[in-house]
């Protein structure tokens, strides 16, 4: 599915899911807790026509889906998560991954994650 109205790649019969929307969905919600083994996050390619349409889809999404799929709700934070991902920019680049860049994230650039890490 698209990420909202300018995505250029997905559908949207679904409706949109954004990036956020994708991270703060609880599966729990819909069976009783601990009925639930595991999470899948399936990507249609009806019209997906190369690899580069693929990842974008897929990600940022299937970062969110993985941590969502391994952490309790309790101790998943929407504002925790959306710096993390940020700060996950040089890797998605460094990996030439053609990822989504939504703007609810502050993507961070390899200057800024530079200077984050610089000692005294």
């Amino acid at each position: 599915m698209k990420y909202d109205t300018l995505s250029k790649f997905g559908l949207n019969w679904a409706g949109y899911i954004p990036v956020d929307t994708a991270y703060i969905w609880n599966p729990e919600s819909y069976l009783p807790k601990g009925s639930i083994l595991g999470i899948e996050a399936p990507l249609w390619t009806e019209t997906v026509s190369n690899i580069e349409e693929l990842e974008y889809l897929a990600f940022p999404r299937a970062i969110g889906y993985a941590e969502l799929g391994w952490t309790i709700e309790e101790n998943r934070d929407w504002d925790d998560y959306k710096v993390r991902l940020a700060n996950q920019t040089h890797y998605l680049d460094r990996m030439n991954i053609k990822y989504f860049p939504s703007s609810l994230i502050e993507w961070k650039n390899k200057q800024d994650l530079d200077s984050t890490y610089v000692s005294d």
